[in-house]
């Protein structure tokens, strides 16, 4: 049988919004600030022991001691050694990263602390991050919430923000640890609407959850019953580790989109994807500086390039998670007629996406520039329009083409 109980019932503490807004500082070692300030409650030290501390956040040991250190060498947590194990303290006096103020104090050797608290703060409970049913990137997800939430439950971050700061490079990695949160009942959200359509997405942070949707895993269970260690890969969305593999963190941009709701492309983050547009690019730097009149061919583009170097297979599953998200949390698609237009509208636009590519891939003296926006930011925003406006577009080869052709300026 399953009961309701108030989310700060296992305790809570304050959570900062200034450490959780660090583009510079991965998604992990946010999950792990989180983690300790769920138990220093009041205070600011917190004592758990390493073996539980990677059990319920579902890390290995490397991952955490790396994100560790982070935390430490960026300012925000102290750890020393102590008769019963390790103290760590969480740092109220924390260096400020803000690039302006940096800017404005006119030497990059001028190191500016501010209290941790200046930027806002709430409060996360320590019943989330104990829940062995959420990944470490929801848990994330849910202190980021948080802390912009205060002493209230509603918050009001765009979501390109919400990846930009978190460094979640895909958006159907996104939503994969969000709709956790939705589906444990941790989390709601609402989309607005504006004049008839929909804009803004108010998110809202559950004050009581059934106690059927938590899964905690308790001390006495033997290691070998554990759950497996996660990649540290956010691409990867929390699967077992098998081989390690090296992580990128390179943060994203901190460009807005549109004031309306965003919507993140992620095809640009697939490595496979990445090696092949540098190529591209470099093959295609090389043409361009072949002599008047010399004898190297350009290069022939056929769909199939194409589709590799836009990352069709991530795009298209990441348009079939949009589509979820419309209709089963967003309840915008409320009919099967709805949900049937919006899946044919995708991929006419994804297939006119792919043949007006090739034919402006191939029909251009100097490619490089739609080669170059095609890895960037550009690309991200047109695929964010093609999500955002999809009811408004009638003629799709059109849209297509102004669209490919704003990419190329």
């Amino acid at each position: 049988m399953s009961n309701l109980v108030s989310i700060d019932s296992k305790g809570y503490g304050k959570i900062y919004k200034a450490v959780m807004r660090d583009r510079e500082l991965p998604i992990l070692a946010k999950t792990i600030y989180a983690y300790f300030c769920a138990y220093a409650g009041c205070g600011v030290q917190a004592y758990p022991k390493r073996d539980k501390i990677v059990s319920d956040l579902q890390i290995n040991k490397d991952t955490y001691t790396k994100h560790l250190g982070l935390l430490v060498e960026r300012g925000y947590i102290a750890k020393e050694r102590a008769a019963t194990g390790n103290l760590y303290t969480i740092l109220l006096s924390i260096p400020a990263y803000d690039a302006s103020e940096r800017a404005e104090a006119g030497n990059t050797d001028l190191l500016i602390f501010e209290n941790a608290a200046a930027h806002g703060f709430g409060t996360i409970p320590k019943l989330v991050m104990l829940d062995q049913s959420l990944s470490p990137q929801a848990k994330a997800i849910y202190a980021y919430f948080a802390s912009f939430a205060g002493a209230g439950t509603t918050a009001f971050p765009r979501r390109s923000t919400i990846m930009s700061e978190l460094k979640i490079g895909s958006l159907g990695t996104y939503y994969r640890h969000f709709n956790q949160l939705v589906e444990r009942g941790y989390l709601s959200v609402e989309q607005r609407k504006d004049n008839g359509r929909f804009d803004i997405c108010i998110y809202r942070l559950a004050v009581a959850i059934c106690t059927e949707s938590v899964r905690e895993v308790k001390p006495s269970v033997p290691k070998a019953a554990a759950t497996p260690a996660m990649s540290e890969i956010p691409e990867h969305g929390g699967k077992p580790l098998m081989i390690p593999s090296p992580m990128s963190e390179k943060p994203l941009s901190e460009k807005v989109l549109s004031d309306k709701l965003e919507h993140q492309n992620p095809g640009h983050k697939n490595n496979n994807r990445r090696n092949i547009i540098n190529s591209s690019l470099e093959k295609e730097q090389e043409y361009n500086h072949q002599p008047q009149g010399g004898s190297m061919p350009r290069r022939a583009y056929t769909p199939a390039n194409v589709m590799d170097l836009i990352g069709y297979s991530q795009l298209r599953k990441d348009v079939d998670g949009w589509g979820h998200l419309l209709k089963d949390t967003l309840k915008q698609l409320q009919t099967p007629e709805e949900e049937r237009r919006y899946c044919q509208t995708m991929d006419a636009l994804l297939l006119e996406l792919v043949g007006q590519l090739t034919a402006a891939l191939n029909g251009t003296t100097n490619s490089g520039r739609l080669l170059a926006a095609l890895q960037g930011q550009e690309f991200s925003a047109m695929i964010d329009g093609f999500l955002d406006r999809w009811r408004e577009i009638r003629n799709v080869k059109a849209y297509v083409a102004a669209s490919i052709k704003n990419l190329s300026r």
